[in-house]
């Protein structure tokens, strides 16, 4: 169990993954608040987040399969029913510099994911968790989930 101990925190350095206190950081935060929408009509709510200043986030297209997608995955749950997502399109982050530079698609500051829901009359909670990787210009951090409640209102 030592040798485990030991060698996960050369294997995250190794592969450019930071740990220590900084990891323990999300590097994400939830913006939204309540939504109001007709009842038993679909409707387009939007759920903003903020990346933090220095951190970039994949988009939900990275170029590369290797890279971490964020997504958004809503819970089973009675009241709203989500009918389709929409993820807005990420920016060109360039990573090094000349012809080694490696143009990634990201998110960067604000951004919001756009779904659309139906839900029934009354007071309801869609519930679901972000996943992401967060990176600054150095290193990227493990891949976190961030759990999310919006309350809807049907009207």
């Amino acid at each position: 169990m030592l040798a485990l101990v030991l060698v996960m925190p050369v294997i995250a350095l190794a592969q450019g993954i930071s740990v220590g206190e900084g990891a323990k950081k999300g590097h994400v935060v939830f913006l939204s608040e309540e939504s109001v929408v007709e009842a038993g009509k679909p409707e387009a709510i939007e759920l903003q987040f903020r990346v933090d200043e220095g951190f970039h986030i994949n988009s939900h297209t990275p170029p590369d399969a290797l890279l971490i997608a964020t997504s958004f995955k809503v819970d089973p749950g009675a009241g709203v029913k989500v009918l389709g997502e929409e993820y807005p399109k990420g920016a060109v982050f360039k990573l090094g510099q000349g012809a080694d530079a490696e143009l990634l698609d990201v998110y960067q500051g604000v951004f919001r994911v756009r779904l659309r829901v139906v839900a029934a009359k009354g007071a309801q909670t869609l519930a679901g968790t972000l996943r992401y990787q967060a990176c600054d210009n150095a290193a990227c951090f493990p891949p976190r989930s961030l759990p999310v409640q919006v309350a809807i209102t049907g009207k």
